[in-house]
């Protein structure tokens, strides 16, 4: 509808969906964990936002952690309308709920991202993992979460039963891939698909973040087959951006 004086539109809240958001934002107040939330509105059969894929019968997609934490972290919930995230021409947002509800979950998630990184070295939010927004799991296609194991990293999918069920997916409940396991059989397969025409760096661990880097330059982009054992992966090589594919036994 049209914003003040006709100064733009204004977004109002879908009534539909508005209570699930109050819910979200109470929960985490609650002390309730991302998983915890995300199993409870899976549980009670509340249908998430933008799902794709299979569904169960009555058209419901299980909810994620990712989801609920985007919830979490999205200003518009509280009327806020900077950076464009009332949507394009927008110039007033309805809030959903008080500004101070969405204020003390960003002060909680400020808290909780300190406190990880001073006690535990080995979080992902205090080290570089070298394959970090580039892994999926091939039985959910949602991206595997740094995990640290062994003093050492890995990757991890963790999915939960009723996440299975409401998908209609086989899915272990928990999908590891070993970092060490991969970076040489991936380094070894880059250079040979790029030769000669492109030099893949040699990649020690030492380097940390800038092995991070280097992959990100290549737009790498895996899928993890835990059944088979089995990375398929996909880069861009050179200037011109040649894109190359492979599947790596691991």
């Amino acid at each position: 509808m049209a914003g003040p004086e006709g100064t733009g539109l204004r977004l109002v809240p879908d009534e539909r969906t508005a209570p699930v958001v109050r819910r979200i934002f109470d929960e985490y107040l609650e002390d309730r964990g991302l998983q915890v939330i995300a199993e409870g509105l899976t549980a009670d059969e509340v249908p998430s936002p933008g799902s794709h894929g299979p569904r169960t019968g009555d058209g419901v997609a299980a909810w994620s952690k990712s989801a609920v934490r985007a919830i979490l972290v999205n200003p518009r919930y509280a009327g806020h309308a900077a950076a464009g995230s009332c949507g394009k021409g927008a110039a007033v947002c309805t809030p959903v709920l008080p500004s101070e509800v969405f204020e003390r979950v960003r002060d909680r998630f400020d808290a909780r991202r300190t406190t990880k990184t001073e006690t535990d070295p080995g979080s992902a939010a205090a080290r570089a993992y070298a394959l970090r927004g580039m892994v999926r799991c091939a039985r959910c296609n949602r991206l595997m979460q740094g995990t640290w194991n062994n003093a050492e990293p890995y990757y991890r999918c963790r999915f939960p039963a009723e996440y299975a069920t409401a998908n209609q997916i086989e899915h272990p409940r928990n999908v590891y891939l070993r970092e060490q396991t991969v970076l040489g059989p991936l380094t070894s397969w880059l250079r040979s698909a790029a030769a000669p025409h492109w030099r893949v760096p040699a990649l020690r661990p030492p380097q940390g973040r800038a092995r991070l880097d280097a992959f990100r330059a290549m737009e790498l982009r895996m899928v993890y087959d835990d059944s088979e054992r089995l990375l398929r992966v996909k880069a861009a090589a050179g200037p011109d951006g040649t894109v190359l594919r492979g599947a790596l036994p691991l």
